[in-house]
């Protein structure tokens, strides 16, 4: 590199540029690499600003030399390895993948929260280096806590601390929780902008590698059919699918019992009003409806079709009232017989079948309470209902061609779609010694298909109302801006948002909570949030603490790589992104992928080198934990 002078006939200025040369083709060319600025800028700051700037660019070529020299290892082939006194075994091989957890980790404000608690506490090790290990290993190696201790030494990060001092912090860590997860949300909403106005609720379970219940783990209805004790998870989730709050229960709680105790801690403890609750039909209750209404909340809860009244399932398959749209998200004119319809929906204000308990536990008939209904069909989810339903029906054909005499005495897989005839084998009458026989119930079967494709979802968020006039008839006109992002409206009984809101625009709300079942997936599969491995009820909360953080920054990760990469792709990289040890200084890289460029390129970080030097790793680590600094960023 050297400085070439540039003058400007124009202005009768000199420019100053670095430039290099290359070689292409055979032939020696050059290219700016750099612009300085004019000579007459720099002349009162020094004596000779272009002798200064050819040394300026002597020095910046031999660092550039420098640091493509090769390096030289001296390896000596019948060294005796050293053990690690951890796990007895020699492993040359650490990661740098977790630098880029670490600084969503420092950005969050983790180390800060739990940094300003222990120093009143009087313990002989680091709490907050136990949490990072805890979350780094649960994202990227996941395991039981032992296992996660010994892989301790695969971090660049000190962490001189025993298993034992992993066990206690959890009882510690659970004491933090309340108060970490109110932390993490005003980071959340400061930081990133966070949106609650919508919030999105969905159950699951996790399962114990135990046989006996204790009174927390119990033996309920298991999401992946496991006859072991479980406990329950609530969570809480953001418009953009990120965790806001959860809660875990006793495993034989029925899932709608979750949604009152979270909803009015996720209120009380987050400072969180006039919110909008998404939930599928596991949360459609007339009690949990009572209590979003009661606190001038809003909600679209999903509602049953098959286990809906006669009534309910006539208007659904009437085809009057449907407004129809094509493939392109067009209406079809009432005229157009000829298009086909990908999706449509009707209103019905006459909701008439919720239940609310009273002050003695007695089920009474609520009366209107501002609540519709949006029927809505979709060609794509008729035709997923078919195929999930095939299975079911052909177990059931081939069971009853096979003159089986079992009783069916439940109504799930294949034996919805059988039935029982009691008969006498000879006359038909009723007798009291009678034979049995199992036949496919065919009614049963076109009932399923005739609503195949329809849900209903039950709400009360509204947006821009008609102007009435003094005999209370629309004028045409819709009110408009009132001031506020929304209100509740007494008289009505219903959330009014401020802006124009359509039943799409209330469907559009409701299909954000795959992103909730989403989340689930991810901490099974990815994090392996289950089986649990520790016993302990407090143990168990901070156990799911841990992975809660870390299904925060897999988010977040995700969300700042533009949801380009799916978690699974993102962990699989930061997983493999290792380093293996060539002598006291210098790492060999092992891995590096389009993915690891995407979060250089995002988070800055030093992803991509052929060789690092020690200087270089703390130096990336360093940076990463400099995250800290207040700024806003849209995610």
């Amino acid at each position: 590199m050297f400085v070439q002078t540039i003058p400007e006939k124009k202005t009768g200025r000199t420019l100053i540029v670095f430039v290099e040369g290359y070689r292409e083709g055979g032939k020696v060319k050059q290219r700016h690499i750099r612009r300085v600025g004019y000579l007459d800028e720099f002349e009162h700051l020094y004596a000779d600003p272009i002798a200064h700037f050819k040394a300026v660019a002597k020095k910046e070529t031999a660092e550039m030399k420098e640091k493509k020299k090769p390096i030289t290892i001296a390896l000596a082939p019948e060294a005796l390895l050293p053990f690690s006194k951890d796990t007895d075994a020699y492993d040359c091989v650490k990661n740098i993948g977790y630098a880029a957890v670490s600084k969503i980790f420092y950005e969050l404000g983790i180390p800060k929260f739990i940094d300003s608690r222990r120093k009143y506490l009087k313990l002989g090790y680091n709490l907050t280096e136990v949490m990072k290990l805890l979350v780094y290993g649960r994202i990227l190696h996941p395991g039981s806590k032992r296992e996660t201790w010994k892989g301790k030494g695969r971090y660049f990060d000190k962490m001189d601390f025993d298993l034992n001092a992993v066990y206690r912090s959890l009882s510690i860590f659970n004491s933090y929780r309340d108060d970490l997860m109110v932390h993490l949300h005003k980071v959340m909403v400061e930081r990133f902008g966070r949106n609650t106005t919508l919030l999105f609720y969905d159950v699951t379970n996790y399962y114990f590698e135990i046989e006996d219940e204790d009174g927390f783990r119990m033996k309920g209805v298991s999401k992946e059919n496991r006859p072991l004790p479980i406990v329950q998870m609530g969570l809480f989730m953001d418009e953009k699918g990120l965790p806001v709050a959860y809660e875990l229960f006793p495993g034989n709680t029925n899932d709608s019992k979750t949604f009152p105790p979270m909803s009015q801690k996720v209120r009380e403890k987050l400072h969180l009003v006039h919110l909008i609750f998404m939930a599928d039909k596991g949360m459609m209750s007339g009690t949990n409806v009572a209590e979003i209404i009661t606190n001038h909340n809003g909600y679209v809860f999903s509602k049953s079709v098959r286990k809906a009244k006669q009534t309910t399932k006539d208007y659904i398959r009437a085809q009057d009232g449907y407004v129809r749209f094509d493939g392109d998200g067009n209406e079809i004119k009432a005229t157009d017989l000829t298009t086909e319809v990908s999706f449509m929906y009707k209103i019905s204000n006459g909701v008439t079948d919720l239940n609310v308990e009273d002050v003695d536990g007695e089920k009474q008939k609520a009366k209107d309470i501002g609540q519709y209904e949006i029927i809505f069909w979709s060609r794509k989810y008729a035709q997923r209902a078919k195929l999930e339903r095939a299975n079911a029906v052909e177990r059931a054909m081939a069971a009853s061609h096979s003159k089986s005499k079992d009783v069916v005495d439940n109504n799930h897989g294949k034996n919805k779609y059988l039935k029982t005839v009691i008969k006498d084998p000879q006359t038909g009458k009723a007798m009291d010694k009678y034979d049995t026989q199992v036949q496919f119930d065919f009614a049963k079967l076109e009932e399923d298909e005739s609503l195949d494709g329809y849900y209903i979802l039950e709400t009360n968020v509204v947006g821009w109302k008609p102007i009435l006039d003094a005999k209370g008839k629309e004028t045409g006109e819709i009110e408009g801006d009132f001031g506020k992002e929304n209100r509740w409206l007494e008289k009505e009984g219903r959330f009014q948002l401020n802006k124009m809101v359509t039943p799409l625009d209330i469907i559009d709300m409701y299909r954000g909570l795959w992103k909730i079942e989403e989340s689930f997936r991810v901490s099974k599969t990815e994090l392996q949030a289950r089986p649990v491995y520790v016993s302990r009820e407090d143990r168990i909360q901070a156990h799911f603490l841990t992975c809660f953080i870390s299904l925060l920054i897999v988010r977040i990760l995700e969300r700042k790589l533009g949801g380009e990469y799916s978690s699974e792709q993102m962990l699989t990289s930061l997983r493999k992104a290792n380093v293996a040890q060539l002598d006291e200084r210098h790492f060999l890289t092992l891995y590096y992928d389009r993915t690891l460029q995407k979060l250089k390129e995002k988070l800055g970080i030093e992803f991509g080198r052929n060789v690092y030097t020690k200087e270089h790793i703390k130096k990336m680590m360093g940076d990463a934990k400099k995250a800290g600094a207040p700024r806003q960023e849209k995610l």
